[in-house]
């Protein structure tokens, strides 16, 4: 007896091979059996006719890592299909922990979660005894790394540094972590030159790894900044994954088609190069990472004291306005209008607001507005920036080299549907999004849609197992009517709901029906093959 059989439902594989039409039988939290018609009992019955059966999305890009251990319930990514996340991005984790990282803690958590996350062995035995909504695998942070052996220092390692830092990435990578990450664009990741990156990428191939990178910069340097990336992944003899690529600012629109032809160039000479992206116009970063990294020696705390110094101001300001060769700052690219602050938690008034509104109610200079608004929050506060070029954007999406990456973490609670503020579009609708583009605009088949978000970031992640709709694989699964995927979030809306999705199954248990999460959680830590 099977514990469910998916009846009727066309089945895309994920492989990107012609849909069929197949019953799909689950048990123990595996694909049993696929055949034409299946006629044994089951425990349940999914009638899926007319409806199309793929894999579970794979989310190439996800910061759920750093809010994973408060236990949120992943229902943001499991109601648009995502059964697997790929966490730690943009040399960013929760471990090793930085020093003073642990005073930004919420003080009933502080201890459990310094202890958790003060190295790799930790971190991940926290997080395999968690009950899950979905699964999760993870990237080790290079700036974590970084972090904790040379602080917020923009030095070169000595010999004995870099060699610590090495044995951090081979610990992890002993620990079954993917691969690494960097942020080129965020302290202290951005302090790393391109031969140190490649010493530690070497360890990382040592164990089959790859190499993911929010590269230097997305604007007037974005062609050689994916250069520096596959340069680094060349040497070191591993994968490259250019993380949310994208293509920043009007003046370079239509640079999209250079970046990805030096893709495709390295493909040819046998450097597998793929990328991750979001469907979306505009970003989403830390707002304090709009200041150029120069000023961020010293670590964060810092910079927020010595915004409080108007000479120090001024010195950011001339920097941002003059210096945009050296750093393109979103504050820039976006512009006030185009700013718009998504979360500020001691700010709350602020929140679903640009910068040059906030400047207009308050009759306030808008630099002064920025720096207030970091001092106000310790830091801590999260922009949208509206930067990029819709053709970059719609050519990107299609590349058979692309994969979905939502650049967004679990929401810690359930907000209402109709909430202002607070989140972005990309952390409940980037996969039903990036499907209805791609039919709307008859930009792929559905068979290399549906590739590009499970088999493909399968085979780059090297965890086996998922991706394909498959005898003996997970049973990580979705059901859901094409013609009617449909996503009503937006940037004042970011949790209203998708429409289409009826089924999610994790693990042969239904976290989705309806379009709803049900509770069920039934996700695993999931490690790449050894």
């Amino acid at each position: 007896m099977y514990d469910i059989i998916i009846q009727g439902g066309t089945v895309v594989d994920g492989s990107g091979a012609l849909r069929y039409r197949a019953d799909v039988a689950l048990k123990d939290g595996k694909i049993a059996k696929i055949a034409p018609s299946i006629q044994e009992e089951a425990g349940r019955i999914i009638d899926a006719a007319g409806k199309i059966v793929s894999p579970g999305f794979i989310d190439y890009h996800s910061h759920s890592d750093n809010g994973i251990l408060m236990g949120p319930d992943s229902y943001n990514y499991l109601e648009q299909g995502v059964t697997t996340e790929i966490a730690g991005q943009c040399g960013t984790a929760p471990a090793p922990m930085m020093e003073g990282e642990a005073d930004r803690l919420p003080p009933e958590h502080r201890e459990r979660l310094e202890k958790a996350c003060d190295n790799f062995h930790s971190f991940m035995e926290a997080v395999s005894q968690m009950e899950l909504g979905n699964n999760i695998a993870f990237y080790i942070g290079q700036g974590n790394v970084r972090g904790r052996v040379m602080g917020y220092s923009d030095a070169q390692p000595t010999p004995e540094q870099l060699e610590e830092m090495k044995a951090w990435v081979r610990q992890a990578m002993e620990c079954g972590y993917l691969g690494m990450t960097t942020g080129l664009v965020y302290a202290p990741s951005v302090y790393a030159g391109e031969q140190e990156l490649v010493e530690l990428a070497k360890v990382v191939g040592e164990y089959g790894g790859s190499y993911a990178s929010h590269i230097r910069g997305e604007a007037d340097n974005v062609v050689e900044s994916v250069e520096e990336a596959i340069n680094i992944g060349e040497k070191a003899g591993i994968p490259v994954i250019i993380s949310h690529l994208k293509v920043i600012g009007k003046q370079n629109e239509g640079l999209s088609e250079k970046v990805l032809q030096v893709i495709e160039d390295a493909n040819k000479r046998g450097v597998k190069v793929r990328a991750d992206q979001y469907p979306y116009l505009a970003g989403s970063a830390p707002f304090i990472s709009c200041i150029p990294p120069k000023f961020h020696v010293g670590g964060e705390d810092k910079l927020v004291e010595n915004l409080k110094d108007p000479t120090f101001r001024q010195k950011v300001t001339d920097s941002i306005q003059n210096e945009y060769a050296e750093f393109a700052s979103n504050l820039i690219d976006a512009g006030f209008e185009g700013t718009l602050m998504a979360g500020c938690a001691k700010t709350p008034q602020y929140v679903g607001k640009t910068i040059a509104q906030i400047a207009q109610e308050e009759n306030k200079d808008p630099w002064d507005v920025c720096y207030d608004l970091l001092i106000a929050n310790d830091g801590q506060a999260q922009g949208i920036y509206f930067n990029q070029n819709e053709s970059d954007m719609m050519r990107i999406i299609a590349h058979p080299y692309v994969m979905g990456g939502s650049d967004w973490s679990n929401y810690p609670s359930h907000p209402d549907r109709d909430h202002i503020g607070g989140g972005h579009p990309r952390g409940t609708s980037t996969f039903i999004t990036r499907l209805a583009l791609l039919r709307d605009h008859g930009l792929l088949t559905l068979e290399d849609a549906i590739h590009s978000i499970t088999g493909l970031p399968a085979e780059m992640s090297g965890i086996p197992e998922i991706g394909l709709v498959k005898e003996g694989y997970r049973a990580d699964l979705c059901v859901f009517d094409y013609a009617a995927l449909k996503a009503d979030s937006d940037y004042l809306h970011p949790f209203r709901k998708n429409h289409g999705l009826d089924y999610v199954l994790v693990g042969g248990k239904a976290a989705v029906e309806n379009g709803e999460y049900t509770g069920v959680k039934n996700g695993s830590v999931l490690k790449k093959s050894r």
